[in-house]
């Protein structure tokens, strides 16, 4: 009677630690970094040796996803706290940061290369886009996913060997092609409405229709 009662208790207790992480998760949803600890240029990755500064001010943020996005792409290493991992799990190896960055790794769906290798980080349509990286502008070419959206590619001074790429944005911005640009400072563009057209992945995770910029690193070339 003693053991079953222990084996009760304990089942009881590791339930209740799942039902209070999951409501944790659900409120965390909608502040993937805390607005109050972060700034314009919060890093939210690394990558071939390169911070990756959030592309949205940290109050407009909806939610933050990694994926894979093909065999090309860098593997990001995410900071914070990763809400997909285990939830058992989760409670030890917390990962958090002073800026409070919550993340999700959503599933492959298909697509291939580094689990991390491509970041969705989402806002409302019309948000406006800042660069992820201090650099220069290489290109900005017609987004093949959305009409009116572009996918803007930077030379970072940190790394010239590679291109970070930011893709779904309108961009009417301040920045052209050769022009140098400063990670959390120049404006790139806006979110373009990518869920007029698509059926965003992040909307899984995010309370609205999961609107987003894109953002991968790849080797130049």
């Amino acid at each position: 009677m003693a053991v079953s009662l222990l084996v009760l208790g304990a089942v009881a207790m590791v339930f209740a630690v799942f039902v209070q992480a999951r409501a944790s998760n659900t409120a965390e949803r909608t502040v993937p970094i805390d607005p109050n600890n972060a700034g314009p240029a919060t890093v939210l990755a690394e990558a071939s040796g390169i911070s990756i500064s959030t592309p949205i001010r940290p109050a407009s943020l909806t939610g933050i996803g990694y994926h894979p996005e093909g065999e090309s792409l860098a593997e990001m290493e995410p900071r914070g706290k990763n809400l997909s991992a285990n939830v058992v799990l989760g409670l030890i190896f917390r990962g958090e940061t002073p800026e409070g960055i919550h993340y999700y790794v959503m599933d492959a769906a298909g697509r291939g290369g580094p689990q991390t290798g491509a970041v969705d980080v989402g806002a409302t349509t019309g948000t406006t886009v800042y660069t992820p990286v201090t650099g220069t502008v290489t290109a900005i070419r017609p987004d093949p996913m959305v009409q009116n959206a572009n996918v803007i590619e930077i030379k970072p001074d940190d790394n010239p060997d590679v291109r970070v790429s930011v893709a779904l944005v309108h961009s009417d911005g301040e920045a052209g092609v050769n022009d140098n640009v400063t990670a959390g400072k120049t404006d790139l563009g806006t979110v373009a409405d990518s869920a007029e057209v698509l059926d965003p992945q992040l909307s899984s995770y995010t309370t609205d229709a999961g609107n987003h910029v894109t953002v991968t690193v790849s080797e130049s070339g």
